[in-house]
């Protein structure tokens, strides 16, 4: 005997019985299999919607199959609307937008709200094909029982709302609803199969895994975060003037000439945490935390670092390279978090 094709009658026998005890219960309850336990199998419209896009899970026991053909048309008609809308807003920019009011006035029905209204119009009827088709939720096949089409929904009802306030408001409500339009290249998630696929397997699949891998970084950081505040808590500070010697000598005012060597400002001096690319510090664990997510994606590292070994005394003005050992402190954290850790969640 050949265990694979035992195990596959098996799995076919199973596949069989719950078809079976599935339509048993349609039959029992023709009420069920009704959208809105109004409209029927034998429905002529609904007939015609479920030849034109495929159930939200599983198949139709007894309804009509998908039509090659209906199918396929519909699909591109959906997919080429999808790529209009992208270009659209690609071309109507704010700043075009912006311009063209000011050349042509707030009119409403500019060639933009008219593309995006079609665009908005379309998803709507490919809604209420799909519902009409297989219901909404209270249904063997309802819409709402697929994860793409809950997505799909979220899609449509945020560019119905930036239609909407777009068509009543001329420019649109605010920038909330404007953003909403956004959301219209996420279709293109939907609508091809291998980036659904893609999607599924990075976000839905995977998301266990990210999950340890965040995990994991989040301990390894902690331990970091105590040691760096142990070890360069209230070392970093620096005066703005570069000629003041520590925290004594830090107050009243100087003339800054950064800018222009022979027309200075008077600047107050302030003796505070450094910030050559962002402001940081270690002086408590949140902040030294805060610093070392940055650090680990290995972005302005340097910058933190050549702080570190300008350190000199507490309360004094740091100095170029008076500390290098305190770059071990990053080397090694960078070696295990930002290779290691990092290599994790590309895998």
């Amino acid at each position: 005997m050949n265990p694979s094709a035992t195990l596959a009658e098996t799995a076919d026998d199973e596949y069989l019985e719950r078809r079976a005890q599935k339509a048993d219960f349609i039959r029992d309850h023709p009420s069920y299999d009704k959208v809105f336990w109004v409209i029927g199998q034998k429905n002529w419209l609904r007939q015609l919607c479920q030849k034109v896009v495929q159930p939200a899970r599983g198949e139709r026991i007894f309804g009509n199959p998908p039509s090659p053909v209906a199918h396929t048309i519909f699909q591109l008609v959906l997919l080429l609307t999808v790529i209009g809308g992208i270009v659209v807003e690609g071309i109507a920019t704010p700043i075009y937008r912006r311009r063209y009011f000011e050349q042509f006035g707030l009119i409403r029905g500019s060639w933009f709200e008219i593309a995006e209204a079609t665009f908005g119009f379309t998803l709507f009827v490919e809604f209420l094909i799909k519902i009409i088709a297989d219901g909404f939720i209270f249904t063997p096949n309802g819409y709402l029982r697929s994860i793409w089409n809950c997505l799909d929904f979220m899609i449509m009802a945020g560019i119905i709302v930036n239609v909407t306030t777009g068509l009543i408001f001329i420019g649109g409500l605010s920038r909330f609803t404007r953003g909403l339009k956004a959301l219209r290249a996420l279709r293109l998630i939907t609508l091809i199969d291998k980036m659904r696929y893609t999607f599924q397997t990075l976000i839905f699949s995977g998301a266990s895994r990210i999950m340890d891998a965040a995990i994991l970084a989040i301990l390894y950081m902690i331990p970091y975060a105590v040691w760096g505040l142990n070890i360069f808590h209230g070392r970093m500070n620096s005066c703005n003037d570069s000629d003041a010697n520590g925290i004594s000598d830090c107050i009243g005012e100087y003339v800054n000439t950064v800018y222009d060597d022979a027309f200075g400002f008077p600047v107050p001096r302030a003796w505070d945490n450094p910030s050559p690319s962002t402001s940081f510090s270690f002086d408590s664990f949140r902040s030294s935390l805060l610093i070392l997510f940055e650090i680990v994606s290995l972005e302005g590292w340097i910058d933190v670092m050549g702080v570190a070994t300008s350190i000199t005394e507490p309360d004094l003005q740091p100095r170029t390279n008076a500390s290098q050992g305190n770059a071990a402190f990053f080397l090694i954290y960078n070696l295990m978090g930002g290779v290691v850790i990092f290599t994790l969640f590309i895998r």
